[in-house]
């Protein structure tokens, strides 16, 4: 499973629902994986004091990262062009697509994107 910024950033925020997905998953063993982008976005959210911003790393760094490589890059480049979405999202999506990963997302756009399977918490 690949996790979206919306879903790390809902797992920040201490919601139930999600918390408590991501726990089971990890309990079972099931990997979970972010993008670099994911990450990037993630410790850019605004108003993040240094003490935060070390805890969200901490965090993040506790997950498998897929870096945006040219590989990846290629990807989302054709996913920007044919699903006309931003180019964070396509990245995201390209980096699950290339690891034959399911997208865990609350960003419904990612629906119309076939190959990728979503998964929605």
């Amino acid at each position: 499973m690949i996790l979206d910024t919306n879903i790390l950033i809902a797992h920040l925020n201490g919601e139930p629902e999600v918390i408590e997905t991501l726990s089971d998953w990890k309990r079972s063993g099931r990997p979970l994986f972010i993008s670099s982008i994911s990450f990037a976005e993630t410790l850019a959210l605004p108003g993040l004091i240094p003490q935060e911003r070390d805890k969200i790393r901490a965090y993040l760094l506790s997950l498998l990262a897929i870096p945006f490589d040219n590989t990846v890059a290629e990807a989302a480049a054709i996913f920007k062009g044919v699903y006309r979405i931003e180019l964070p999202d396509a990245a995201i999506a390209a980096s699950a697509y290339t690891r034959n990963l399911p997208l865990v997302t609350r960003d419904r756009q990612f629906r119309k994107i076939k190959e990728i399977t979503v998964v929605e918490i």
